[in-house]
């Protein structure tokens, strides 16, 4: 029982770090132009080489991921802390 609250409790704290890294990331590189993966796969299948342009929805991504990752990372953070206290009860 006790293992289940310990490995719950880290990959809280594990998760929550993992987003506050890459909502920090993320944050730092709003404004450069990047590809997904599945675009760079098919760019480099079709030999072509210029990515499809931004539109209105990908600026907008730019900054709400990050602003949630660095929302959602440090009440994971915080969760992970409050289920590791239940240990000692």
């Amino acid at each position: 029982m006790d293992w289940e609250i310990v490995l719950k409790g880290t990959g809280l704290l594990i998760f929550g770090l993992l987003f506050l890294f890459l909502g920090l990331e993320g944050w730092r590189q709003r404004r450069e132009e990047r590809i997904s993966l599945i675009e760079a796969a098919t760019l480099k299948e079709t030999n072509e080489d210029k990515p499809l342009p931004f539109n209105r929805w990908d600026q907008i991504m730019a900054y709400v991921q990050p602003v949630l990752m660095l929302i959602f990372g440090p009440l994971m953070i915080v969760g992970g802390f409050a289920i590791l206290s239940m240990l000692g009860e």
